[in-house]
């Protein structure tokens, strides 16, 4: 992120700080549909385009796990930005203690895990599955670190887990140039949130965790824009 796209970015931030202390006691669609449209404010107030695809794809109803690659440090807002239906990431724990963005991650109903512990891996992974079972949605990178490129790191089997527990829908993401947040001297200003088609409880029951994550790797790879060297 520039300096000039910061500063353009601090007159937002009372606004959304504001926002999360009024929205914490509204419903969760209230709160999500709020934060949707700070996100789409934000990313037209830095200077990006934001071209959604295959929302049809996303099921108005069930619970979903959103499996998506992992590009830059911002990936939730294009996502949160794009998808109609609220929906929670999963994050970890430090990320919790960021001014303002910790507080609006709380509002979201966002699960903060340590990832460097075992007990904290079990804890999302349960709390994830306990969400699912309600019939809710939620966000996962299961790359677990950013690429910061459009190249994809391997997937942590691990982290399908919940879907598997609750029976959930897995609906892929693939995020295009999404790190150009992260980069102050890349000049391309487009970003693309591509939803892929749903793979069903019924799809992947019984199959391997492995394959099931190769499969999914396979389906979010193939929406990547590489750019040329």
């Amino acid at each position: 992120m520039s300096i000039w796209q910061m500063i353009k970015v601090l007159p937002l931030l009372p606004i959304a700080w504001f926002s999360a202390i009024v929205q914490r006691n509204k419903s969760i669609a209230l709160r999500y549909r709020t934060f949707s449209l700070q996100s789409k404010r934000l990313l037209k107030v830095m200077g990006y385009n934001l071209h959604v695809y295959g929302q049809e794809n996303i099921p108005s109803e069930g619970a979903i796990l959103f499996v998506s690659n992992h590009q830059g440090t911002l990936d939730p807002v294009p996502i949160i930005a794009s998808c109609p239906y609220p929906l929670a990431f999963i994050s970890k724990k430090k990320n919790e203690k960021l001014p303002i963005f910790g507080r609006i991650a709380r509002v979201l109903d966002v699960i903060h895990f340590d990832h460097e512990t075992r007990e904290g891996n079990v804890y999302m992974l349960r709390e994830a599955a306990r969400r699912l079972k309600q019939g809710r949605r939620l966000l996962i990178f299961p790359e677990g670190t950013r690429s910061r490129h459009d190249a994809m790191n391997p997937f942590k089997a691990g982290a399908l887990q919940p879907a598997f527990m609750a029976k959930a829908t897995i609906v892929p993401i693939t995020l295009n140039n999404a790190y150009c947040i992260d980069d102050k001297k890349d000049k391309n200003k487009d970003i693309s949130v591509t939803f892929g088609t749903p793979i069903t409880y019924e799809m992947y029951q019984g199959k391997d965790k492995q394959a099931v994550s190769d499969y999914i790797y396979q389906q979010i790879e193939k929406n990547i824009i590489y750019k040329e060297a």
